[in-house]
């Protein structure tokens, strides 16, 4: 009986990050596993030979493109990626060969969806500013409850920018906390916003009405500083900013010039650039909640992405649809 040749083009602190050893026992299962010597650079004879053979090919973060070796892989006919954006790995190209590819980019949202409805709840509940205040007085002054009028998820507004599948995410885990959801987003149909449970709104609106307003939408030339001064002072007093996207999409200066007003108040997981520089006033200002870059897939929330890319690897050779699949038109629209 035939046994597929299964390569695992993973550079080591990335295989044992993402692949249990329930994980990788179910790859040797499924075929004849092995692995590339050298998956950041696919330079070595001995990966070449081993890529010239490959059936199945699972790739990784940092896994070097394969674009050059496509003619020399002769036998390949599914690429799984087990990070998200297949990009850095391979091209469109791949798919003129008659090679399917997934990747684990759905996967990847859950983490940043849970860490945007903890971060959604805390800010609804003005548990940032409350504890701001209760250090400073150092005592629960009389008016304290009289200061935050209007804490509490329940009967909040939420607005979402980019209907993104953390969005989706995000809004199937708000549906119990009964607030209003509205979502500014080109892509939204009224048919489908019914379907949802949201409103569809202007970037304006959502901006000038939400009491917490989360970022979500794609990093691309056209959304480049897609949110400037003029949006940042439209929020409410006392909104909640929250960007979980990517550092980009915000002009970053006037957010924190609108920050220093002290007036509105942001949780940033994401900076242009990736790190903030060290004398950025967003280490300190007193309403910012600054993380580095902690919402996406960390520690074990890993293993759920090595897990999903076995999954596509056993439900391929099963002859099962595969849930990580992309078409080449699909392609062109992922990060």
């Amino acid at each position: 009986m035939h046994r597929p040749s299964i390569v695992l083009s993973v550079k080591d602190r990335f295989r044992t990050a993402f692949f249990t050893p329930d994980a990788i026992a179910r790859l040797k299962a499924a075929g004849d596993l092995v692995l590339d010597p050298d998956p950041a650079h696919h330079e070595t004879p001995g990966s070449h030979q081993i890529l010239a053979n490959a059936e199945v090919l699972v790739t990784g973060w940092e896994t070097g493109s394969i674009d050059s070796l496509l003619n020399s892989m002769p036998e390949l006919r599914m690429l799984v990626h087990s990070g998200g954006s297949v990009r850095d790995v391979v091209g469109p190209q791949i798919f003129e060969h008659g090679v399917r590819v997934s990747s684990q980019t759905q996967l990847n949202a859950e983490p940043v969806a849970e860490y945007t409805l903890a971060m959604i709840i805390l800010a609804a509940k003005d548990i940032f500013a409350t504890r701001r205040a209760y250090t400073e007085a150092r005592a629960k002054a009389p008016d304290f409850w009289d200061a935050f009028p209007s804490i509490g998820l329940y009967g909040s507004t939420i607005g979402l920018i980019g209907l993104s599948r953390i969005s989706r995410l995000i809004i199937e885990h708000l549906r119990p906390f009964h607030c209003t959801i509205k979502v500014s987003s080109g892509h939204l149909s009224a048919e489908e916003a019914k379907r949802l449970g949201v409103i569809p709104a202007s970037l304006e609106e959502v901006l000038r009405t939400s009491d917490v307003v989360s970022l979500h939408s794609a990093s691309t030339p056209r959304t480049h500083h897609m949110l400037r001064a003029e949006h940042f002072a439209m929020m409410k007093d006392g909104a909640t900013f929250i960007n979980t996207a990517r550092g980009a999409i915000c002009d970053q200066e006037a957010l924190i010039a609108e920050l220093a007003k002290d007036r509105i108040r942001a949780i940033i997981d994401v900076t242009e650039p990736e790190v903030s520089v060290p004398d950025s006033p967003l280490w300190t200002l007193p309403n910012v909640f600054l993380t580095p870059h902690a919402a996406g897939s960390m520690g074990r929330e890993l293993h759920r992405l090595g897990d999903g890319a076995v999954d596509d690897v056993e439900h391929f050779l099963a002859g099962v649809p595969v849930a990580g699949e992309f078409t080449a038109e699909q392609y062109a629209g992922r990060a």
